[in-house]
């Protein structure tokens, strides 16, 4: 299989697992949420019990620090995006988007034989000692990744690609499956994309009627709708406790996170 043929393979599927991902780590931070406010849940209905008493929330106030200094639990529980694993992520999506950059943009065949010749030397595993460079396979290269025409002609396909008619169909649908211009933009925006600040736990309590609810905010696709259908009034955070009706809402100005009601703790 030529050359031609493996990178433009090599970099739709890399693109498109990079996009998968993404969403992966945000669907594993949020387990971790909803793990972490299960716990400060129980701690806390446990607290109560023994106390006769909720643990005070407010500006001042962090509720999972005073657990942790009441000894129900073994560590300070915090929003899982202090120790998240997106930046691994963003360096190979950084490394990706200069390749597909570079093919594209550099003018000089000469500066694009070099591109492939790095990427051949550092996955050598995909390509063999028989296949050479050449600017018309480069220049084939570019065409494919840049002209949906191209990409939805079976002819020129065939033409470009020198393979097959019937690896020719197979590439086609590969290729309807994955967007390689729109996967480099959508990584784009994945790997300069912040963290939203509001990724906080939230603690409200309201020690007259020992009612009690503490939310996070969910990020992943598989998750996020869980925050309409957990029960509470807050449909951009997953909310638990004993009263789901209190107003634990979260604020985002700029980097920083306030809580809309002064009765809020806000744990970082």
């Amino acid at each position: 299989m030529k050359y031609i043929v493996k990178i433009t393979l090599y970099l739709f599927v890399s693109t498109t697992i990079l996009i998968f991902g993404y969403d992966l780590v945000r669907f594993a931070r949020d387990q971790v949420r909803i793990a972490n406010i299960g716990t400060l849940s129980r701690v806390i209905q446990m607290y109560m019990i023994m106390e006769n008493d909720l643990p005070a929330s407010g500006g001042k106030e962090n509720v999972s620090q005073f657990m942790y200094d009441q000894g129900l639990t073994d560590k300070v529980v915090r929003d899982p995006v202090f120790t998240s694993a997106s930046v691994i992520l963003d360096r190979y999506a950084f490394a990706l988007i200069k390749i597909y950059d570079q093919l594209m943009k550099f003018s000089d065949i000469k500066q694009s034989e070099e591109i492939i010749t790095n990427m051949k030397q550092r996955i050598p595993e995909i390509f063999s000692n028989e296949e050479n460079d050449s600017s018309e396979n480069i220049t084939r290269l570019k065409a494919l990744i840049a002209d949906d025409e191209v990409q939805n002609n079976f002819n020129d396909l065939k033409e470009i690609m020198e393979i097959s008619d019937s690896d020719v169909n197979k590439f086609k649908n590969i290729l309807k499956e994955a967007d390689l211009k729109g996967n480099i933009d959508q990584i784009r925006k994945l790997a300069s994309q912040p963290i939203p600040p509001d990724c906080v736990i939230a603690y409200q309590a309201n020690k007259k009627n020992n009612t009690f609810e503490i939310s996070v905010k969910l990020e992943s696709t598989l998750l996020s709708g869980r925050m309409k259908d957990d029960g509470g009034n807050d449909n951009k955070r997953f909310e638990i406790g004993n009263n789901l009706k209190l107003n634990t809402a979260v604020s985002a100005y700029g980097k920083k996170a306030r809580a809309q009601n002064r009765k809020t703790s806000i744990i970082r």
